[in-house]
């Protein structure tokens, strides 16, 4: 049968990033256009040839169709190009190409190519009937969003929803929510988002999308969110992420589930469950409200992997061109399934690469404006531009857990007991009462134990505010946890500055010592609380005991990060370095000793 290839072009008067940003996001554009959802199996391979899903829909809701879907091509802000080889219904072969071009001062123009192979008579009615129209509604799409007025993709028009929403549900757990710590326009947002949003918004409610959305704060998003679900307006959930492609490989409603390993058969890869790396928090709004399902249309698509910038099949004998985009963070060339690696390196001196069986031809290549890659293997590859670090994208374990909200909320959420999840990066704080033996020797054991409780809620409530959490007390000590160093560094100084104010209002004259370390550390379940064990606790608990009172006792490590450095850079402060060997440990411990000056603390108690 002969081919038919359609073209379509307009021009739009949207920048060239926001026309990506629209058409490249897959699944929303074919939800709100009416496409049918699809279902995928493991990723499949047939000889020498690049690896492909078979895709499974219904027509109509009713007429069964299948094919091979292969990996999306694209180069970010550019263009991307999707290719089906069907296995049943009436046509062969399909293609679409989405090109976008800069149009002067008037915005971008669009062009759409579809090329389709019917199979029999029949297709040429299927592609008039459905298949050229869905490409028509491609274009519809922006000019819905223009006549919007929207001015962010995230705003984009959505198809209604499909199901009647419980308003006085709504109502009633809104005005719940709003009696807790939120601020109250957090808790309006959030109703009109439920209410108002499409199916597939709010059945997957990504915290960093909706703080970029809502234009606030990532750390204010979260804990509405979180006092939202214990409200019960919305559900969490925790999805596995892959390391390199970014895709769920599986969905749980607790930590308890979570397994110690998982694959990948898109990447070709087992890897462990790691809190800070491949284990994301994510929310969907509760089925009291409205039943809502994030139905899927395509996987691996641009928007679904921010993270990767350009992707192209490269055939065997073929040669590739790979623009390189400005970019400050680090980026690399992956070959999928394979999974070998190559950096781009400013400083490397050639920009080609050859990849053959044995692997990648040298171990970085430049990264000027243009990269030549060959494919010298025995099969066709695909090659992904990526950044190398992909997981600022996404709200992981270890950043959430570290939250006082989400202990004093979901005390039950640990992990099963035995598991052990590994944490590349945490901050452990250590605080130790001095004097505290005498304290119980001077005024007796009721008023002792009274004065270390009202410092653990004064630690508390400066750990809180800090994106912190208390793991636990012992004795009259407490283990906190930070997701990143200097928020750890920022709760420390905040103690240390607030702890005279706090003896004055409490007429109580205690002296802190405080010991911070950063580093890799193994989730687990102890006594059905979330706690932490390893090098790094260890580290952090003999720091702390180096400490002299009034005092925070930090590694150098952190002093060496540029945000800590910038904490510290200020003329109320005072820092001694100094080494020391520490019970346990083998060698000396590079240390750093902050002291505030007089003055500092007289002005924070005066403010």
């Amino acid at each position: 049968m002969k081919p038919k290839t359609y073209v379509l072009e307009k021009e739009y008067a949207v920048d060239r990033q926001t026309a990506w940003q629209l058409l490249a996001d897959n699944n929303r554009m074919n939800l709100y256009i009416g496409l049918f959802p699809v279902s995928f199996s493991p990723a499949k391979q047939a000889g020498a040839e690049v690896f492909y899903r078979e895709a499974h829909a219904k027509v109509l809701g009713i007429v069964p169709i299948s094919w091979q879907e292969f990996p999306f091509q694209w180069q970010e802000n550019d263009s991307y190009t999707v290719e089906r080889r069907y296995l049943t219904g009436p046509l062969k072969h399909y293609t679409l190409k989405v090109e976008l071009f800069d149009n002067g001062n008037k915005g971008t123009r669009v062009k759409l190519t579809a090329d389709f192979v019917p199979l029999n008579p029949l297709g040429y009615a299927a592609i008039w009937a459905t298949g050229l129209p869905s490409v028509k509604k491609i274009m519809r799409y922006l000019d819905d969003y223009l006549a919007s007025g929207a001015t962010d993709p995230l705003e984009a028009p959505q198809k209604p929803a499909t199901v009647k929403i419980n308003l006085l549900e709504l109502d009633r757990l809104s005005a719940l929510l709003a009696k807790s710590p939120v601020d109250s326009s957090y808790v309006e947002r959030l109703h009109q988002y439920l209410a108002g949003k499409g199916d597939h918004d709010v059945a997957q409610i990504e915290p960093i999308q909706l703080a970029k959305l809502w234009n606030a704060d990532l750390d204010d998003t979260l804990r509405v969110l979180l006092y939202a679900t214990k409200a019960g307006l919305l559900n969490l959930s925790w999805n596995v992420i892959c390391p390199n492609c970014r895709v769920s490989k599986v969905e749980h409603s607790s930590l308890s589930q979570l397994e110690q390993e998982f694959h990948c058969d898109l990447c070709g890869v087992n890897y462990d469950a790691n809190f800070d790396q491949f284990v994301e928090l994510n929310f969907s709004v509760h089925p009291s409200i409205r039943q809502a399902y994030a139905e899927v249309y395509c996987i691996g698509g641009p928007i679904i992997t921010p993270h990767v910038k350009a992707q192209q099949v490269i055939q065997q004998g073929k040669t590739a061109l790979f623009r390189i985009p400005e970019s400050e963070d680090a980026l690399r060339f992956r070959v999928l399934q394979a999974n070998d690696k190559v950096a781009v390196d400013e400083h490397a001196e050639t920009g080609s690469l050859d990849y053959s069986d044995a692997g990648w031809s040298q171990d970085s290549v430049t990264g000027s404006d243009e990269v030549f890659i060959t494919n010298s293997s025995s099969m066709d590859i695909v090659v992904a531009l990526e950044h190398a670090d992909w997981n600022k994208q996404a709200v992981t374990a270890a950043k959430v857990t570290a939250m006082q909200e989400f202990r004093d909320l979901f005390s039950s959420e640990v992990l099963s007991p035995g598991q052990k999840i590994g944490i590349d990066h945490v901050t452990i704080l250590f605080t130790d009462l001095k004097g505290s033996t005498l304290l119980y020797e001077t005024v007796g054991d009721s008023n002792a134990y009274g004065q270390v409780r009202n410092h653990f809620d004064f630690l508390t409530g400066h750990i809180a505010r800090n994106s912190g959490s208390v793991v636990k007390t012992i004795g009259d000590a407490v283990m906190a946890i930070f997701n990143k160093p200097e928020d750890g560094l920022k709760a420390a100084l905040a103690i240390q500055k607030n702890l005279a104010v706090f003896n004055d209002t409490t007429n109580e004259d205690l002296v802190l010592r405080l010991g911070l370390y950063s580093g890799a550390a193994i989730a687990v379940n102890s006594n059905d609380r979330l706690d932490y064990f390893g090098r790094t606790v260890n580290l952090a608990a003999r720091i702390q005991g180096q400490g002299e009172g009034n005092d925070i006792v930090i590694s150098r490590e952190i002093l060496a990060q540029p945000m800590s450095a910038e904490l510290l850079a200020s003329t109320d402060i005072e820092l001694e370095e100094f080494s020391a060997a520490l019970k346990g440990i083998d060698g000396a411990v590079e240390l750093v000793r902050i002291r505030l000056r007089e003055e500092s603390i007289v002005e924070e108690q005066a403010g």
